[in-house]
C-alpha cells in the first residue's frame, strides 16, 4: 500500500500543463525532430560550403522553436482558463490510498471530504517527471502525486503498482537510476 497527499497549486498545475503538451502529446519530440533536421542540414552546409543550406538549417530551427514556443504558450493558456473556471482550485487537497486492485481518492475540499474509489481501468496513462507521477484520466486531466508528498511506501513501491496495473499504459521511470527526494529523507 503506499499513501500520499497533494494539494494543488497553480505552478503545479502550469508544470502539468506543459509536460502534457510537451511529453505526453509528443510536441517536444516534433520539435526536436526539426532541431535534428537543422544540425543534419547545417551539417550538409558546412561540408559544401552552400549557403542555400545554410538558410534552410535556419529554417528548420526556427519551426522547431516555434513549436516549443506554442506549445508552452498552449500550456500556460490552457493552465490560467482553468484556474479561471474552477475557482477552488487552489484549496483543494487530495489524500491517495494505492493498493493493487485500486486506488482511493480522499478529496477534501473547504473542510467537505468526498471519497472515490479508481479502477485502474479508468487510467488512460501514467507519466512521470522529476517530482510529479501523472494518472492521466483523459489527455488533459491527470491525479497529481507529488512524490516527496508519499506519506507510506514509496515512489518506486507507487512505480510496482502501477505497472502491474496499468502494463503499457504506464509510462514511469525504471527504478535504481536515481533515488527520489522523499525515499533519500527516509533513509537520513
Amino acid at each position: 500500500m503506499v499513501r500520499a497527499r497533494y494539494r494543488n497549486t497553480e505552478e503545479d498545475l502550469k508544470r502539468f500543463m506543459r509536460h502534457t503538451e510537451l511529453i505526453v502529446k509528443g510536441k517536444l519530440f516534433k520539435a526536436l525532430m526539426f532541431f535534428g533536421c537543422a544540425a543534419a542540414v547545417l551539417i550538409v552546409a558546412f561540408f559544401t560550403a552552400q549557403g542555400v543550406f545554410l538558410f534552410c538549417a535556419a529554417i528548420f530551427a526556427a519551426f522547431g522553436l516555434l513549436m516549443t514556443v506554442l506549445a508552452i504558450s498552449v500550456a500556460n493558456r490552457n493552465a490560467k482558463r482553468l484556474m479561471k473556471e474552477a475557482k477552488e482550485f487552489t484549496s483543494v487537497e487530495n489524500t491517495y490510498t494505492f493498493t493493487e486492485e485500486k486506488f482511493t481518492v480522499e478529496n477534501k475540499v473547504k473542510g467537505k471530504i468526498r471519497e472515490k474509489d479508481v479502477d485502474y481501468s479508468g487510467i488512460v496513462r501514467a507519466d512521470e517527471n522529476g517530482r510529479f507521477i501523472y494518472l492521466y484520466v483523459n489527455t488533459a486531466l491527470a491525479f497529481i502525486v507529488e512524490k516527496s508528498k508519499i506519506e507510506e511506501g514509496s515512489a518506486e513501491e507507487l512505480r510496482k503498482i502501477l505497472r502491474g496495473a496499468l502494463g503499457k499504459r504506464c509510462k514511469c521511470k525504471n527504478g535504481g537510476r536515481k533515488k527520489d527526494a522523499a525515499e533519500k529523507r527516509k533513509e537520513e
